[in-house]
């Protein structure tokens, strides 16, 4: 039998603000749609934003040479298909970037996320390269961030 997706909204968001006021939305009150909570769509979002600031997550040493390699290869047409059409289901993401439903409070996890844009906005100087994307500017890192909010946003609903 064909897994179907799940039911996921289509959000596009122009700035952090309209971001900011989707999610306040939904925590009104929301169906999630997916696998995940707001708390944790929330705590995921700002941990790959962060990242950049304070360093990937260390993949396992048998799949450090995977990661070159899609760099070198794939990296550069991901990242400009991502740029251009956003983010698709079923990509693989570091387990340590979800927490468990419970670490949190959705609250907690909204207001770290606030921080982790506050702190990255506020950010002069270099990024830590992508393991897969390589550098990114500033510019880029938001827009990213972004299209990977509207991505995660979209498998909830306000009630």
């Amino acid at each position: 039998m064909a897994k179907t997706e799940p039911k996921k909204r289509k959000l596009k968001f122009a700035g952090f603000t309209e971001m900011l006021n989707e999610i306040e939305s939904l925590s009104k009150g929301y169906v999630s749609n997916g696998n995940w909570t707001l708390g944790q769509t929330c705590a995921h979002i700002g941990e790959w934003m962060r990242y950049p600031l304070d360093g990937f997550p260390k993949p396992p040493f048998f799949i450090k040479p995977f990661f070159w390699i899609m760099k070198v290869t794939m990296g550069a047409s991901m990242k400009r298909k991502i740029m251009a059409e956003g983010f698709s289901g079923g990509m693989p993401t570091a387990p340590q970037s979800v927490p468990e439903q419970d670490a949190q409070t959705d609250a907690e996890a909204i207001e770290a996320l606030q921080k982790t844009i506050a702190r990255v906005k506020a950010h002069q100087g270099e990024f830590i390269p992508s393991p897969l994307f390589g550098p990114m500017d500033k510019e880029t890192l938001l827009k990213v961030t972004l299209l990977h909010a509207e991505h995660h946003l979209g498998y909830l609903e306000a009630k």
